[in-house]
Formats: structure tokens, C-alpha cells, sequence
């Protein structure tokens, strides 16, 4: 198992998504990229074919998923990459 990421036992999502990106050596200056967080212990990146549009939603753009994170131990501290 290799370690993606640790965070702290109270990170909020941001900061996820930050180490996140850092780990896969991505930046999102594009703004296409979004994290979708499936549940208290697993994230997904998902990367959509269109720069992010600030009038309405991209959900239903074409996407897809380019990195899924699980954390490794109860207090979701330990993220590896799925």
C-alpha cells in the first residue's frame, strides 16, 4: 500500500482536493476538474470535456473519472489511491 496523501482527523474536503491534485501532479487552472465525494472515506476526481461554466451546472457535461481516493483507517486520515 502507498500512501497518497495524510490529512488531519477534521480536514474539510478542500483540503483533499488539494493534496489530492498535488499527488497526481495535476493542476486545475482550467477549471474542468471536480471532486465528488461518494462518501465519508472515498473520493472521486472527475474531469469534464468543457471549462467549467459559472452560469450553470456541468453535472450533466461529459465526464469522466481520473482518480478515485479511499482513506485507510478510522479517522479518514490515510487516503491511498484506489
Amino acid at each position: 500500500m502507498t500512501v497518497a496523501f495524510e490529512i488531519g482527523p477534521f480536514a474539510r474536503t478542500e483540503e483533499i482536493w488539494h493534496k489530492a491534485l498535488r499527488f497526481l501532479d495535476i493542476d486545475n487552472n482550467d477549471g474542468n476538474k471536480t471532486i465528488r465525494r461518494i462518501g465519508v472515506n472515498y473520493v472521486q476526481i472527475i474531469e469534464s470535456q468543457q471549462k467549467k461554466n459559472p452560469f450553470c451546472s456541468t453535472d450533466f457535461l461529459p465526464s469522466k473519472v481520473i482518480a478515485e481516493f479511499v482513506s485507510q483507517n478510522k479517522e479518514n486520515t490515510v487516503w491511498i489511491k484506489k
